[in-house]
């Protein structure tokens, strides 16, 4: 009885070692999710800075070019 006893004692601290190594992989993964998520969040707000910026940017070009035809136009 007691051999038997022991043997699950043996289990059950098994069990737990490997219980606190699926704690320490999960509590990484956490911060990982967390960098990520962050990162995430600073990547979509840097590319619709980039949007806005390229369509700023096409527009004044247009204007530009606005502005050329209407020189040109009036030099001919």
């Amino acid at each position: 009885m007691e051999k038997l006893f022991e043997q699950i004692l043996e289990k059950l601290n098994s069990l737990e070692l490997g219980q606190n190594r699926i704690d320490k992989k999960l509590d990484s993964v956490i911060d990982h999710t967390a960098d990520l998520n962050e990162f995430r969040t600073e990547t979509k707000q840097n590319l619709s800075d980039i949007k806005d910026t390229l369509q700023f940017v096409l527009h004044k070009e247009i204007e530009t070019e606005k502005e050329i035809f209407n020189l040109k136009r009036l030099n001919k």
